[in-house]
């Protein structure tokens, strides 16, 4: 008997935005006049790289912007995935969109390449917050573009962020109460991190803009774990929140260590025991697979060491958290007084046999992970 093939996830990345925000570190691109040489090595690299008729259940168009790219291409570059992948006829299809490009034209194309889940940047409901990272939507266009997204019957799922210029406990409140009464299955509410080359990162640096200080942000978040979860959110990861049977399928496959493949500027694939990462460079991109090479450019063999931490860290990512005994034996034995601790002090709990983060806990995650180590 063959083996039952392994279900994969697929990630592709579509570098284009309009604008380049304030606070954005990510692999973009604002020159549109590279799609077609974009779109013709995103083509190369999927031939080059996978294996005819390989098994996925879901396919992630991340960005950049996504919805920014031409129906052309993202039909001729869903071709190619199809023509390579057996992609299950339950599958989850992601695309991020931006609250600009949603038209009831476009999610009638995106419809067509079997788009079934919107992820929306909305960031914001505060015009006094868009300004600052260079949105191009106020909240009037959010507001119409999750409407719209929310009438389609497509799952709809928002981006908010926490700790922008000029944010206050109040205005976040606002901005959740918008989200939760929008219809909306999903929410993802990050912390602003912001990456050095940013330019709101310089800014901040030489006292140009303020942000809102450590703790006020903190108690926004506790704050807003309570609310959602009073409107029927539950949280499942340290940042996401759905109604029942709302979660990501997607996401939930990179915290659970499952296997996804890559394509595009700066995408990363995992094969069960090793991770590539892709060139950042969008004309270095289109350079290298028009001259027939890898893009390539990280390779990480998970030895056990890396395992066992990456097993600690995502499992305590997510909820459900991790079991006691393998976190005592993925720590030999070192996890029995941080467990001890940590539920003395309040930043874990513990639920039969599994340990898992309070919210309090997850604003502590990194720093407390790291005393495991």
């Amino acid at each position: 008997m063959e083996d039952r093939p392994v279900e994969q996830g697929i990630y592709v990345h579509l570098p284009f935005c309009r604008v380049k925000c304030s606070y954005c570190a990510f692999a973009v691109s604002t020159d549109l006049r590279l799609e077609d040489a974009y779109g013709d090595a995103l083509l190369r690299e999927i031939e080059l790289r996978t294996r005819p008729r390989a098994s996925a259940d879901s396919l992630f168009w991340g960005g950049g912007t996504p919805s920014r790219s031409s129906f052309q291409w993202l039909s001729r570059i869903d071709g190619a995935l199809r023509s390579r992948f057996d992609l299950a006829p339950s599958a989850e299809v992601t695309l991020e969109a931006n609250p600009e490009d949603l038209t009831p034209a476009a999610i009638e194309q995106w419809r067509q390449l079997g788009v079934n889940r919107l992820s929306i940047g909305v960031q914001s409901f505060q015009d006094s917050e868009l300004i600052p990272l260079g949105r191009i939507h106020g909240r009037a266009r959010a507001l119409s573009a999750v409407e719209l997204a929310v009438a389609s019957g497509l799952r709809t799922s928002l981006d908010l962020i926490l700790g922008l210029p000029g944010q206050t406990a109040e205005s976040f409140g606002s901005t959740l109460q918008t989200a939760i009464d929008s219809g909306v299955g999903h929410l993802s509410m990050y912390m602003l991190d912001l990456e050095p080359e940013s330019a709101l990162a310089g800014r901040v640096s030489r006292g140009a803009t303020r942000l809102p200080e450590e703790d006020t942000t903190s108690e926004i978040y506790l704050e807003a774990v309570e609310r959602v979860s009073a409107a029927g959110f539950a949280q499942y990861e340290i940042s996401n929140f759905a109604r029942p049977g709302e979660e990501s399928r997607h996401n939930l496959r990179y915290w659970q260590r499952e296997v996804y493949a890559g394509f595009g500027v700066g995408a990363h694939s995992f094969d069960g025991s090793v991770r590539r990462g892709n060139i950042r460079n969008v004309r270095d991109y289109i350079d290298r697979l028009a001259a027939g090479r890898d893009p390539v450019e990280m390779l990480d063999p998970i030895g056990e060491g890396e395992l066992r931490r990456e097993r600690i860290f995502l499992s305590l990512r997510r909820v459900p958290g991790i079991e006691y005994p393998d976190l005592l034996n993925w720590t030999d034995g070192r996890g029995a007084a941080w467990c001890e601790r940590g539920i003395e002090e309040g930043w874990l709990r513990i639920t039969g046999s599994r340990v898992a983060f309070t919210p309090r806990g997850f604003l502590l995650s990194s720093e407390l992970l790291s005393e495991l180590f």
